[in-house]
């Protein structure tokens, strides 16, 4: 839908951006074969638990369904204890029976379908006081024997389901996760070498490169994150809930609440990944396959990005507001915990716009349309950085209590200069987006003008709910390390735990319950820093000490898809030094417009 004229005015940036991008398919190659190699270790686990543990397990006890029972005696029987040096003892059970089928006399020696020591449960400990008190009381014992072949059998041919259940956790983590992980990686191989192979067909233009994108008709990553959520749902389920159902009742027996804490922590997160799986999966299936149509397409660098959503199964109302959020990001890799091999995946925002959407009626629903306005210099779709490379992403969510709704679009966005057609309406200067603003800003300030300047003051308990989640996470972390100290565990558990929970709970307790109040004129800078009323910090600064005014990134949460960064608003002195005047201000946005009231009521400079 975008300007023919406009479009050929831009041409020559996608041909430049289009050989950059494809200059990156040997590092792409590479990772794959990393990815490949790191997940093999994961599948061997995964698949050989499942051919040499599990199947044949299957495969005994249902041919085991068949044999016929016949009395014996025992002859020798054994409970065996097996203790590691750092692990904890299993059992096993060793027998010797003498039975006879037909007037031949047989001698059996296999107690169970699983032959092998473990301590899953008690059955082999039931099992072997079992034969031992039929050796000592020469009571004959019912076995089990393969009428094919008698020499075959069995004390006991019952199917093991805790161990079984044991077993499967293998073959669904650490298989699920190196097959899953085996698979994107052939994913992103043929996809990178299907692209180059597109690139070369449809010439240099990249975006027609990408399936998702060439028509125009982009798909959120919604039914990913259902397939996720149902992922994590299984893999979860499948550990917690039999570890849960064969501990729980001796934890219980032994009042090793300990245990049961965290047993139950287990099945609450499952409990709460499988509610996640099924609101996902009613809210897709609600909604049905929503589609972004850009305009320009593609979106454009120096130039608008902008789109319509239609939504048939959203009746329009003129109460529908719909927050818009456009943002590039890259991915990069962090190490953790000092250790080599401990990474973590982080990302990385480049830049973010925000704003509100149109929204109009269309047939029986309702049609959500935006437009940005992107900067020049900004990083394109796909563009390399370092290991990974940029993504450009559209977050489009209901901000109408009525109407539970959030989408998520990766988009392609190059260095076109191209300019929008149909949507004449700035999303960043809608009136609801300036009142969003100055709602989020009367939530964590009071701002009043004096005299040459202003007065702030931003109250106990602003941003509480965000804050809350300290103190939560901190008094369950510090609960367990108390727990675990009282039930006897190592030292390094109250240490680490307790610490790691009262460290959370003190900031907790800073954030939800420190006030701040500025006065800023021509006079100068005073500050006062208070804890529950007290005094915790105050501060002095004479006019002629202060630079300019600026805003400084202070922090960024993420919650699903939603990455919030949160600023400050700072006074510059000329010493180098930097005081803040103002915080917890939600997005940048915010953070300038409070930076452009304190600068027009003071005259300071930015």
């Amino acid at each position: 839908m975008a300007n023919p004229a406009r479009r050929r005015n831009g041409g020559a940036a996608p041909q430049a951006s289009a050989g950059k991008n494809q200059g990156k398919n040997p590092g792409n190659k590479s990772g794959t074969w990393f990815l490949m190699l790191f997940a093999l270790p994961f599948t061997a686990v995964g698949i050989g638990t499942l051919l040499l543990g599990v199947l044949p397990t299957l495969c005994d006890w249902s041919r085991m369904q068949f044999w016929e029972p016949v009395s014996a005696a025992v002859v020798s029987a054994s409970l065996n204890t097996h203790r590691g040096s750092k692990s904890a003892s299993t059992y096993s059970v060793s027998v010797h029976y003498r039975y006879q089928v037909g007037g031949t006399t047989y001698d059996g020696h296999r107690a169970a379908i699983n032959t092998s020591a473990d301590n899953v449960g008690s059955f082999q400990q039931d099992l072997g006081r079992r034969l031992v008190a039929a050796q000592h009381s020469a009571v004959p014992l019912p076995v089990w024997f393969n009428p094919s072949a008698p020499a075959q059998s069995v004390a006991d041919r019952s199917l093991r389901l805790g161990l079984l259940g044991f077993r499967m956790i293998f073959v669904v983590v650490f298989g699920g996760f190196g097959l899953g992980m085996l698979v994107w990686a052939l994913h992103l191989r043929r996809s990178g070498e299907r692209k180059a192979q597109r690139l070369q067909t449809v010439g240099n233009p990249p975006w027609l490169a990408q399936p998702a994108w060439a028509g125009n008709r982009i798909r959120s990553g919604k039914r990913w994150e259902v397939w996720v959520a149902w992922g994590f749902a299984v893999v979860w389920g499948a550990i917690a809930y039999p570890a849960a159902l064969s501990a729980m009742p001796r934890a219980w027996r032994n009042d090793n609440f300990l245990v049961l804490g965290v047993l139950g922590l287990l099945v609450a997160v499952g409990l709460g990944l499988l509610v996640w799986a099924v609101r996902a999966t009613l809210d897709a299936r609600r909604h049905g396959e929503v589609v972004l149509v850009m305009d320009p397409f593609p979106g454009s660098i120096g130039g608008h990005v902008g789109a319509t959503m239609d939504l048939p199964t959203v009746p329009y109302r003129p109460e529908l507001r719909f927050a818009v959020t456009l943002r590039c990001a890259y991915h990069y890799q962090t190490r953790t915990g000092g250790s080599e091999h401990g990474n973590e995946s982080r990302e990385q925002v480049v830049w973010q716009g925000e704003g509100a959407a149109q929204v109009q009626p269309q047939g029986p629903g309702s049609r959500v349309a935006f437009r940005l306005n992107v900067p020049k210099g900004l990083p394109e779709s796909e563009q390399p950085a370092g290991d990974s490379e940029h993504h450009w992403t559209v977050l489009l969510e209901s901000t109408d209590p009525a109407l539970k709704f959030s989408r998520r679009f990766e988009v392609p966005v190059y260095a076109t200069g191209t300019e929008s057609t149909w949507l004449a309406h700035d999303a960043a200067k809608h009136p609801q987006a300036q009142a969003r603003r100055d709602a989020e800003l009367d939530a964590v300030s009071n701002i009043e003008p004096v005299e040459g300047g202003v007065r702030l003051y931003q109250p106990y308990g602003r941003l509480w709910r965000q804050n809350l989640l300290w103190l939560v996470m901190g008094g369950a972390f510090f609960s367990m390390g108390m727990l675990a100290g009282y039930g006897g565990a190592p030292a390094l558990f109250p240490v680490v735990f307790g610490g790691v929970g009262g460290a959370m709970l003190v900031w907790g307790f800073y954030a939800v319950c420190n006030s701040l109040t500025v006065q800023l004129d021509r006079q100068g800078l005073r500050t006062e820093r208070r804890l529950l009323g007290l005094m915790l910090a105050w501060q002095r600064v004479p006019a002629k000490d202060i630079a300019r005014l600026r805003i400084k990134e202070s922090y960024t949460q993420q919650s699903g898809h939603q990455h919030t960064t949160f600023f400050r608003v700072q006074v510059s002195l000329r010493n180098g030094k930097s005081v803040t005047i103002a915080d917890s201000l939600r997005g940048r946005p915010v953070a300038e417009q409070m930076l452009a009231r304190v600068a027009q009521a003071t005259g300071y400079p930015l």
